[in-house]
Parts: C-alpha cells; structure tokens; sequence
C-alpha cells in the first residue's frame, strides 16, 4: 500500500498538465485494458493487500467478488494486477473491491488509483481501451444513516450520489485529456432491485428500496451529462458510456431468456455461508454482486457497445441491397431494347415476373449475406416506327436479406423510363428510372444473445443507362458488340434501433457509382423462336459513396464511419433467354448473371407481351 500512495503522491499535480495526445479512435482494435473501478471489476486487488481475507476465498473465487472471474477479465485481455506489480506500459487493473470513487487510503479511491497509475509511469494511447465503473460504494456506506432520516434521506443521497458522478467524470476527463483514445464507462444497473435492496428484504422495506433507486438513477443521470461535456472537450477520445440500468428490468423479468432461473436472490447465503446448488443459474452471488454467469452477461452487453462501428457496419447491405436492384431494373429494361428483331409499330403491354438471389462474401467486419427476392413487373412500350421506341414500366419487388447477425425485407416499388433508336445494324437505347424503398423487419441480433433488436427505415433510388451497339449478321446466327454506361444513386435514411443493450442510430447514407460496361451477344433462331447469350464484364469507374455512419442513441460515444466500395468490384457479366411467340403475343424467359470478386448474383424473367389493337 506504501507503493501505491507514493505513486499517488508523485502524480498528484500531473493530471491537470497532460496534453491531449490521441487520435480519433475510429479502429476499435483495442491494444490494451486498464481497469480502474470497484468489486465489478476487481481481480484480486484487495484481497492480496488484505492478505487473503477479504473476500474469503472459497467461496469467492480466487480474490473476486463472485464464483468467477469479472467482467473486465471477459474482454479479450489478459490484465495484470496492479498489486501484484503488473507493468504500466500493458494491460493492468487497478480496481479494489470496496473502493469509492475519491481520494480515500484504503481500500484506495478511484482518484488514487488513477493517480498510482500515473505515478507508476503510465500514459495512455489512441489504441488504448480503459475501463471505468464505480460510485456503488459511495452509496452503499451513506445509504444506512440516510435512510435512518427519512425527512433528509433524498437530499442526502442525492448530495452523495451527484458527488460520486462528479468523480468519475473528473476521472474521465483526466484519462481522455491524458491522450486514451477509447473509455468504457459503466452506470449503475437498478438498485432497488438487488437482493440487498429490494423490498422483499425486511431490513430495507419499499421506501428503501425507492430510496436505493432514486440513489441509482441520480447517479446515473449526473455521471450521464457530465459525460456529454467530457466528450465535447475531448474530440480524440472516444468515450463510451455503457448503460447497465437499462437491461436491469429485462433481467429480473425474464431470467429465463439468458439462462437463468433466479435473478432476485442471491446464490451465496453470507448469513447461514451457504451456496445455491448452480450458481450459474443465478443472477446475483450476494446481495449485490453477479455471478459468474452474470458477469458474462455484462461483458457480452460490453462488446455490444465497445464495437458498435464494426457491428453497425453490417448495415451497408441495406444500401447495397437497394443499389443492386436498381441496375438489375436498367439492365432488365435495356434487355428489351437491344434485341435483333425489328420493330412492328404499335403499342402493347408487358406483363412479367422476377426472380432473383445474390451471395456476397465476407468483407473484413462485414460478415457473408444471402438476399432472395421475387417481383412483378407491368408496362405499356410505344414503338412509333422502325427506328423509335419508348416505353414506360413499373415495378413491384421485395426482397428478404440475411447478413450476418442483421436480417431484414426490402420493398421496391420502381418506375422507369425508357427510349430506344436503331438504323440497319446500330442502335442506341437509354434507361432512367427511380425507386421507393422500404426497410421492415429490421433485426440485429446483439452480442448480449438472445437480445435482438428492431428497427425500420426507407430509401430511393435513381438511376440511369445508356448502351450503344450494332449487329453484324453471320448466316443464321447474329453477332452484336455493345457497350454501355451506368449511373446509381441509392439513399438509405437512418434509423435507431429499438432495444435494450448498445442502441445503434444509423445515419443516413448515399451509395453512388458509375460503371462501365462492353459485352458481346449473340442470337439466332427461327420459325416462331430465338435464342440468345451474351457474356461481358462490368466495373465501376465513378464510386463517390458515402461510408456508413453509426453512433449509439442518447450516448457520448462518437459517430464512427467504415468505408465500403462496390462489393462486386469487377464482375463478369453472362445471360441467356429464349423467346417464342404464343397465341397472339409473345413470352420470353431470360437469366442474367453477375460474378464478382466477392458477389454473385442471379435474376430470371419471365415477360409475355401482348400487342394492343
């Protein structure tokens, strides 16, 4: 302990001269963990400077205050003791079991332990993740004579309460000024409702029980805004806070759903010093700290929130969902344009139905996603002469996409455009269009399994071609070279998901790219029938999307971005069809393939048109 308030004492005017030092944390590959904060996040700290009484181990598990190890040890570090000599410059936890968040001796306060880390030589970095959670303890020990003054007791403990907030910004203010590039700061869960608190327990009845809540939520509130100030003044470090009272209620409603079967009682009885017979069943180890299991839970609701631009990130496939739907429209209206049969003047109407699915790989922190979808298409084509056409079609599609732990449907309602001219062999055709869509369904299924949160949104799309060519007879089998441009432009509005662990808000985003295209087609046939193929390649040229923006809903955490180009980057392009004439109009059935570096897709047709007399 003589170590730890000479460290103490050496940075005790340090912590108002750090600069600020860190980068944006925009990665979220975290380097290291530093841990700060009480029994939550204690792994044997007071328990070596108190000999090995305290807790009495078993059956508390090796020096923490619970039947396993904490949350913080849950996060993918492997931290040292601080009490054990565990060096500065990696991962080390500095939390006591017991601590308030002040400058006391012993157990040492959260201000101490900061100040033994600097004094220790530590400094933070931009790829630092430093974990804070403590003001339990403050209310704990003034929580007995406030109740006993009930007249007095809000305004005591909200005196206390504001005063340990007030603390624990201090501290995070000083880590993020000290160049930390990402905090975890962790609330209080709900008080009231701990077995030490609830009022089933006699010795604390309703009114404490409320009194313990309103302890909690003026905690909470004051660490809350105290926060939004703390990360206003310090743009480089990213400061997370997460919200351990929100799933409190889930938790004690619902055990069942996280595989518990107790979470109002605890499994360790500290009065008879007896154990439940599967502590792993339930939620609280004593009166007020979790189990093992319960530890797991909150380290899985930590990952939730420490990883939001990456988990967020999946949502690019709305967009790109959208995007690929709109070329496959211009390509599909195209296709009408650019076949070797003359035109016959008149008008007729089209009537077709859509198939289609498409398979996009793995892509860094975007996992693998599988979309399938149908559609009908209706539309009235003009054909004024031998060299002039134009048409009009609208479309109807929707879509249901897997990707990843996000899943959601996608309804298209589409309008497009179209003109088309040819003389002897060479003919140009342009396609211009637009879509309305609309995002149901939306679920991300969240780290803290089985938790699944909701959300919907919408979009449009715009989107133009242009493809020139010519035919080149070849006996009973026709050639036709052709090239062709392609613009898309596909807004998705953002949204915020509904739910109770790290709650997204997804910005909005435009996904925008210009390609290029040259093919080669060939047709042939006779007698009431043709036949078709083509194969070409296709690659953007024009990408100026936007990257896809996600932050956590009434939090300080920044909005971070991930950037995503085209995720077909070159594609080669195959399709082929068959056309007949039935009755008097004529049916066709066509596919057309799309097969990237890291997508595939596949639309079928199938339109019959009726000429109008």
């Amino acid at each position: 302990m003589s170590r730890f308030l000479r460290n103490a004492a050496a940075a005790a005017l340090a912590v108002a001269a750090v600069g600020v030092i860190a980068s944006t944390a925009n990665a979220q590959t975290y380097g290291r963990l530093v841990v700060f904060g009480d029994s939550l996040s204690d792994n044997g700290n007071l328990y070596a400077v108190t000999g090995g009484t305290n807790p009495v181990s078993p059956p508390y598990y090796q020096g923490r205050f619970s039947n396993g190890p904490v949350f913080t040890e849950l996060l993918g570090f492997n931290a040292g003791r601080y009490t054990a000599g565990a060096p500065v410059t990696g991962s080390v936890n500095y939390a006591f079991g017991g601590a308030r968040t002040d400058n006391a001796a012993n157990p040492p306060g959260m201000r101490n332990q900061l100040l033994a880390y600097l004094g220790g030589g530590g400094t933070f970095g931009d790829n630092d993740l430093v974990s804070i959670l403590g003001g339990a303890n403050n209310i704990f020990q003034a929580f007995p004579a406030a109740a006993g003054n009930p007249a007095t007791a809000q305004a005591t403990m909200q005196a206390v309460a504001t005063s340990a907030a007030g603390d624990i910004n201090f501290i995070v203010d000083s880590v993020a000024s000290a160049g930390a590039g990402t905090i975890l700061v962790t609330n209080l869960p709900r008080m009231g409702i701990t077995p030490q608190f609830s009022a089933s327990n006699p010795l604390v009845g309703q009114q404490g029980s409320a009194l313990a809540d309103f302890s909690g939520t003026t905690f909470n509130s004051a660490l809350s805004a105290g926060l939004f100030t703390v990360a206003a003044n310090n743009p480089n470090s990213n400061i997370i806070l997460m919200d351990l009272y929100k799933i409190s209620d889930t938790l004690a409603g619902a055990p069942g759903a996280f595989g518990l079967t107790n979470a109002s009682s605890a499994c360790f009885n500290q009065t008879t010093l007896t154990v439940c017979a599967d502590p792993d069943s339930y939620l609280y180890w004593d009166g007020v700290h979790p189990t093992a299991a319960g530890h797991r839970l909150i380290a899985s609701l930590a990952n939730d929130y420490l990883y939001y631009g990456d988990l967020g990130a999946q949502s690019t496939v709305q967009a790109e969902t959208a995007f690929r739907q709109r070329e496959d429209l211009l390509d599909l209206t195209s296709e009408g344009l650019s076949k070797r049969a003359a035109w016959q003047p008149g008008t007729q109407m089209t009537f077709g139905a859509l198939y289609d699915s498409v398979s996009t790989d793995a892509r860094g922190v975007v996992a693998e996603a599988e979309a399938t979808g149908w559609g009908a298409r209706v539309g009235i084509d003009q054909v004024v002469s031998d060299s002039l056409r134009w048409g009009l079609a609208g479309v109807f599609r929707t879509a249901d996409v897997e990707a990843g732990p996000m899943a959601f449907d996608v309804e298209t309602y589409a309008l497009d455009f179209y003109a088309g001219w040819r003389s002897g062999g060479m003919f140009v055709n342009a396609v211009a269009g637009g879509s309305i869509e609309q995002y149901d369904e939306i679920t991300r299924v969240t780290s803290l399994a089985p938790v699944v949160h909701t959300g919907d949104t919408s979009g449009g799309s715009l989107g133009a071609r242009i493809q020139a060519g010519t035919w080149f007879d070849m006996g009973g089998i026709a050639l036709s070279p052709r090239v062709a441009v392609n613009f898309v432009s596909t807004d998705v509005n953002g949204y915020v998901e509904q739910g109770i662990a790290a709650q997204y808000e997804y910005q909005d985003r435009t996904v925008q790219s210009a390609s290029g295209e040259v093919s080669l087609r060939a047709e042939g046939g006779g007698d009431g029938m043709n036949f078709w193929v083509e194969g070409g390649y296709r690659d953007s040229f024009g990408d100026s999307s936007d990257a896809v923006r996600v932050g956590i809903v009434g939090n300080p955490a920044q909005v971070l971005e991930r950037d995503f180009g085209d995720p077909f980057g070159g594609s080669l392009i195959a399709s082929a069809g068959l056309e007949a004439d039935v009755g008097p109009g004529t049916v066709s059935l066509g596919y057309r393939g799309r097969f990237g570096d890291a997508a595939d897709s596949h639309v079928g047709a199938v339109t019959f048109r009726l000429p109008l007399q």
